[in-house]
């Protein structure tokens, strides 16, 4: 999108589009999926594309991963209590496909 001096403009709220790929608000809006491994193969392969052309959210990718290590560095000691990890097993709910069939 131009700006009239020749300049590019980002659109409303920050999404970059690249061309052939994915735009920054999907990629940063899924940042933590593809950090903890929660997306299928077609999803990560749009993302690790985007990020090796997108230095913004390469960055925001190398940010968050590091917040995510020194998280899990600091509280390695600590455990939820009982009643807490009792509540989060009984909310989840786990659906198994068969694609054997």
């Amino acid at each position: 999108m131009s700006t009239g001096d020749g300049t590019q403009a980002v659109p409303p709220g920050g999404a970059e589009p690249h061309e052939g790929h994915t735009d920054c608000s999907e990629v940063l809006h899924r940042i933590f999926e593809y950090l903890d491994g929660e997306m299928g193969p077609m999803d990560v392969a749009r993302v690790a594309a985007h990020l090796q052309e997108c230095g913004p959210c390469l960055a925001e990718h190398d940010l968050e991963r590091t917040l995510k290590a020194v998280i899990r560095r600091s509280c390695a000691q600590e455990s939820a209590p009982m009643t807490l990890r009792m509540s989060i097993m009984q909310s989840i709910t786990v659906v198994r496909f068969d694609d054997r069939g």
